[in-house]
C-alpha cells in the first residue's frame, strides 16, 4: 500500500449527481482527516461547491485544454473514485498509474480498475448517494480494514455553503418583486432539463395558481434560460406568480432556497440542492426502480414524495393531491 497523500474523485456530469456524490467526500474527510481530499468536476457546479467543508481543492477539467488528464496531473492522487466512470477518465488513470482506481466490475473496461465494485447501480437496490457511499465502504473493507467503521456509512447530504453576495442579490430581487423577505415563500420549478419525467405544465399551473389564491403564499417560479416557455407558460395560467426563470446564477438559486418555505418539483439537481440545505421539498417521481424515488429521491426528513398510482404516467399524479401536500408540509414549517 502506498502512503495516501491525495484522494480524489471524479464527476463531472449533472448538478444532482454532485450533491449526491458529497457525502461520499464526506465519508472520505471522516475517514482520513490528514490526507488531500480533492475533486474533479465541471466549472459549472462550483457555486455548489463554494467553501466546500468536505474538499480540500477541486480541479475544473473543462477549464483545462488536457481535461481530466491534465487534472489528474495537477493533483497527482494516491487513490481515485470512478461513483460513474466514463472510458477516458478511467484510462487517463490507468495511464498516469494511480496506485488504487476504484470503479465498478461491470464495464468493458473494468480491466482498468484496481478495485472493482460488485454491484449493478442499474438494479436501483440503493438510493444513488448509498451506492457512491458503498464505494468507500467496500475499498476500506478490503484495503483498510483499521479505518473501516460502519457507523460512518449512512449517506449524509452536504449543506451547500450560501455566498454573501448571492444572498443580498437574492433579498433585493424578492423585495423589488413585493416579497417581504420575513414571510414564508414557495418556489416551484416546473422543469428538469431532460434528465426526468415531468409533471405536465399544466398541472404546476393550477397548482401555482391554488397556492397563490387559496394559501395565499407568495410562489416563485424557477428554471434555467432552456426552460423559459415552459416557465412562462406557467406564469401565464397562475398570474400572481413571480417568474424567474432563467434569471438566477447557480449561487442566487441556492441562496433563494435557503429561504423558502417549500420547494415542489420533479427529479432534478434543484430539489436536491433545497433537500441539503435543509428546505422542505415535495418530489414528484415516477414509479419504475431506476428513475424512482427510491434512487433518486431526497434524502431529507423534511421531504414528501408523490409518484403515480401506477407506472411512469406522471400526469395521473392530481393537483389537490400535490396542494394538500404544500398545505401539510407549510403548516409543519
Amino acid at each position: 500500500m502506498p502512503a495516501l497523500e491525495t484522494i480524489t474523485v471524479i464527476r463531472t456530469d449533472r448538478l444532482g449527481d454532485m450533491v449526491l456524490t458529497l457525502p461520499l467526500l464526506g465519508v472520505l474527510r471522516r475517514t482520513f482527516p490528514e490526507v488531500q481530499i480533492s475533486l474533479i468536476a465541471r466549472s459549472y457546479v462550483a457555486d455548489l461547491l463554494y467553501n466546500c467543508p468536505v474538499i480540500d481543492s477541486v480541479v475544473y477539467s473543462d477549464k483545462l485544454s488536457g481535461g481530466t488528464s491534465e487534472a489528474l496531473t495537477k493533483l497527482r492522487p494516491d487513490m481515485v473514485f470512478f461513483p460513474r466512470p466514463r472510458f477516458g477518465e478511467a484510462l487517463s488513470a490507468f495511464i498516469q498509474s494511480v496506485p488504487i482506481r476504484v470503479g465498478s466490475r461491470y464495464r468493458w473496461y473494468s480491466s482498468l480498475f484496481t478495485d472493482k465494485i460488485p454491484e449493478h447501480r442499474s438494479d436501483a437496490l440503493h438510493h444513488e448517494a448509498e451506492y457512491n457511499v458503498r464505494m468507500a465502504h467496500f475499498m476500506l473493507e478490503r484495503r483498510f480494514p483499521d479505518r473501516f467503521s460502519t457507523d460512518i456509512f449512512t449517506p449524509e447530504l452536504i449543506r451547500p455553503i450560501i455566498q454573501p453576495q448571492s444572498a443580498e442579490s437574492v433579498k433585493i430581487l424578492l423585495e423589488q418583486n413585493g416579497i417581504n423577505i420575513g414571510l414564508p415563500f414557495a418556489v416551484i420549478h416546473p422543469g428538469s432539463g431532460g434528465s426526468a419525467r415531468d409533471w405536465p405544465a399544466e398541472n404546476f399551473a393550477e397548482l401555482a395558481a391554488f397556492l397563490t389564491t387559496e394559501i395565499k403564499i407568495p410562489i416563485i417560479i424557477t428554471g434555467i434560460a432552456a426552460e423559459s416557455n415552459l416557465c412562462e407558460f406557467v406564469k401565464s395560467n397562475a398570474p400572481s406568480t413571480i417568474n424567474l426563470c432563467g434569471a438566477l446564477s447557480l449561487a442566487e438559486m441556492t441562496a433563494l432556497l435557503d429561504m423558502a418555505a417549500l420547494m415542489i418539483a420533479g427529479s432534478t439537481g434543484t430539489l436536491h440542492i433545497a433537500a441539503a440545505l435543509g428546505t422542505p421539498v415535495i418530489g414528484l417521481y415516477p414509479n419504475t426502480p431506476s428513475i424512482s424515488a427510491h434512487r433518486w429521491g431526497p434524502l431529507s426528513h423534511n421531504s414528501i414524495v408523490i409518484s403515480p398510482p401506477q407506472g411512469d404516467d406522471m400526469s395521473l399524479i392530481g393537483v389537490e393531491q400535490v396542494a394538500e401536500a404544500a398545505q401539510t408540509s407549510l403548516s409543519n414549517a
